[in-house]
């Protein structure tokens, strides 16, 4: 018991794949948001995220910019830098970018493959934060995994309430705009698997959704992903 108890991590990493097509519809923002895995320790999942878009089935000459160095994330001037591992633009200007989150392992998850992924289904509460810019248009600046589920119904629930606290007095009305799903349906009208879309006073936009840990193959590109315009 004790044995396996060792193998359980305090913490999972999880590969976060997003795609922007900004440049080829410039007055609306369509990104894509997968999670191709977890894992049980961040080495393996730093290597996981440097295979991610090849695993895909990308090949590294269908890109202008493919970048892994993390000193140069930290002195340019990318928003989104936290946790970036990969930041590639393919020949088109679509943008990849694919990032490391870390969260509590509060379900004792283990793995007992080689590469360290967690081979159990899960469903991975996602929250996305968006600005509109003048110069740079819309663009997702976080992206973060508020928690993780084993059901969808489990997931749904909980991420319905995502952007609500009892304790510290957040309710819908406290924000300019709150859309939400309504009962039976999987998405708010902005994006497939978006639960819930609110906009701050200050013009941030939330979007939270749910889906499903799925590994990345070739003919899988479509599926197990978030997909968020507005």
């Amino acid at each position: 018991m004790d044995s396996h108890r060792s193998k359980i991590p305090r913490q999972l990493f999880h590969v976060i794949l997003t795609t922007s097509h900004l440049k080829k519809n410039p007055n609306n923002l369509v990104e894509s948001v997968r999670v191709p895995g977890t894992y049980t320790s961040l080495p393996a999942a730093k290597a996981a995220a440097h295979s991610c878009l090849f695993d895909a089935g990308y090949e590294r000459d269908w890109f202008d910019v493919y970048e892994t160095n993390t000193d140069v994330f930290e002195y340019s001037s990318l928003h989104e830098r936290t946790g970036l591992a990969v930041l590639a633009v393919a020949n088109d200007g679509t943008t990849f970018r694919v990032r490391i989150n870390t969260t509590p392992n509060t379900r004792g998850l283990s793995s007992d493959l080689p590469d360290n992924r967690v081979t159990t289904p899960l469903y991975y509460v996602i929250q996305a934060d968006a600005e509109y810019d003048a110069d740079e248009g819309s663009a997702i600046r976080d992206v973060i995994i508020e928690k993780i589920f084993e059901s969808y119904e489990e997931a749904e629930a909980f991420a319905r309430t995502a952007l609500l606290s009892e304790e510290d007095g957040i309710t819908k009305e406290d924000f300019a705009e709150y859309h939400e799903a309504v009962a039976n349906e999987k998405d708010c009208g902005y994006g497939e698997n978006v639960l819930v879309h609110a906009v701050s006073d200050y013009g941030v936009n939330y979007l939270i959704s749910v889906i499903k840990n799925q590994v990345l193959e070739a003919t899988h590109l479509a599926e197990a992903s978030m997909r968020i315009s507005f």
